[in-house]
């Protein structure tokens, strides 16, 4: 009987431990007064990142759930480099290179841009206190087997666990006007990994950026 039930609770254990991911929520979105929704040919999806892998996840992650909804995108690692064009990484075109930025945008065929970034990354630890409970003795027999019962202390310790949550702010620009369009910042609540992370952000920040309204399929 304890062999079966310790096989049942190893298993909602796995399953409950694989099946966990990280949850992004969506702090605060602005769109530019008076929009109107407008049909985008190409949108190039650049991250602001020194980490060629964690911007070509979260980038290409983007582009996935953009295409699934039917809006034709490309990740920015893909296609073009930022190194080319923003050499000291603040995100921000070179002055001197901006030229050549607009050009390379026009031979992409690109007229929107989603451009990612962090904001600021938190680590918290908290503490969370042990607990008491009872637990009988011999629970399994039945009642006039041992009818008056018996119960056993359980004490299980404290411990410390600790929390990562990533904020990124998402732009949307208007390539051909140059404009802001869209704007968000979204917190995502202790990932497991950068494809977790890119997952989790990249299905809740498209499915805000669609239901604003600024682009027609």
């Amino acid at each position: 009987m304890r062999k079966i039930l310790l096989s049942v609770i190893t298993l909602v254990f796995v399953l409950t431990f694989y099946s966990c991911s990280s949850v992004t929520e969506m702090s605060g979105t602005w769109k530019k007064p008076a929009t109107i929704a407008k049909k985008y040919n190409k949108i190039i999806v650049m991250g602001v990142s020194s980490n060629i892998v964690a911007k070509s996840k979260v980038e290409n992650a983007i582009v996935s759930q953009l295409k699934k909804s039917g809006i034709n995108a490309v990740a920015g690692t893909n296609v073009i480099s930022t190194t080319m064009f923003d050499s000291d990484g603040d995100g921000k075109a070179d002055p001197e290179k901006q030229e050549i930025v607009k050009e390379k945008m026009k031979e992409l065929g690109v007229d929107g841009a989603l451009v990612i970034s962090v904001l600021d990354i938190k680590e918290e630890e908290r503490y969370v206190p042990g607990s008491t409970y009872y637990s009988p003795y011999n629970s399994y027999y039945p009642f006039y087997n041992y009818y008056y019962g018996s119960y056993n202390m359980v004490n299980t310790p404290g411990y410390y666990t600790k929390s990562t949550n990533v904020f990124l702010t998402s732009n949307f620009y208007d390539v051909t006007t140059e404009d802001l369009i869209w704007s968000a910042q979204s917190e995502t609540l202790n990932p497991a990994s950068i494809s977790d992370l890119a997952s989790s952000y990249s299905e809740r920040m498209v499915e805000d950026f669609l239901s604003s309204g600024i682009v027609r399929k």
